[in-house]
């Protein structure tokens, strides 16, 4: 899950672009503030992905309740964010004129936090049924939720 370095981050430029092709005016306030937020976080990490990353593990046994948080907002490469970031881009752009800013806000902090308890939850489910201690370890980012 270590990013490659040197290179160039195609699906960065293309996000770049489809944003620049809707224009920032056209975006309302919270979605725009979650794509610069990933897109920052992606260019400058708080920590190496294997320390953000959510599993049942790190997440539930050893409490590391921060990567809850952490997790949504870190992206294993630069198309895993395109593609994250331009669904979250038309979704936004539909759901928060439709609910306002605010509501869709509180709807985003939710939900980014619940998306790693559901994957926890259905990890932990595997490995018990399927007796498989394997799936503890299995670690997730990204803002696919």
């Amino acid at each position: 899950m270590q990013r490659r370095q040197g290179r160039v981050n195609a699906g960065l430029l293309l996000l770049l672009y489809q944003i620049s092709q809707v224009g920032l005016q056209n975006i309302p306030s919270v979605t725009l503030g979650v794509l610069v937020l990933n897109i920052f976080l992606y260019l400058n990490p708080v920590r190496p992905l294997p320390e953000v990353c959510i599993s049942v593990n790190e997440g539930f046994h050893k409490k590391n309740w921060q990567r809850l948080l952490l997790s949504p907002v870190h992206h294993a490469d630069d198309w895993h964010l395109y593609y994250n970031m331009i669904s979250m881009l038309w979704k936004g752009i539909m759901l928060e004129k439709k609910l306002k800013s605010i509501w869709f806000a509180y709807i985003i902090a939710v939900f980014s936090v619940l998306i790693g308890v559901v994957y926890m939850v259905l990890e932990f489910m595997l490995v018990k049924i399927l007796d498989d201690p394997s799936y503890e370890m299995n670690c997730a980012v990204g803002f696919s939720g």
